[in-house]
């Protein structure tokens, strides 16, 4: 399994997300979706889960969990996640 790192970026969009969805839906569903998304990440991680290439950034890839797409970069025994976007959100101009 890969180490799992996140940017500074992907941690606030987790925490952004985690305030959202307690506020819309409560707080079972805010650890319910944000434990989906970091499980998504892990699973990424140990190879259970791909990704793809997108051409919004060289070397990017992306994985779609939830309403939410995880954007990372593989660098070899280390995966990043760079940014976890909702679906609407304009990938080009949040990376």
């Amino acid at each position: 399994m890969k180490a799992l790192a996140f940017t500074v970026a992907a941690t606030v969009d987790l925490e952004e997300v985690w305030d959202y969805t307690e506020r819309e839906w409560g707080l079972t569903q805010a650890r319910r979706y944000v434990q989906e998304l970091r499980d998504t990440c892990r699973a990424l991680a140990s190879g259970e889960r791909r990704g793809r290439k997108v051409d919004v950034r060289p070397g990017y890839l992306k994985c779609l969990s939830g309403s939410h797409a995880i954007f990372f970069r593989d660098l070899g025994d280390t995966l990043e996640i760079v940014r976890i976007l909702h679906g609407a959100q304009d990938a080009e101009r949040h990376l």
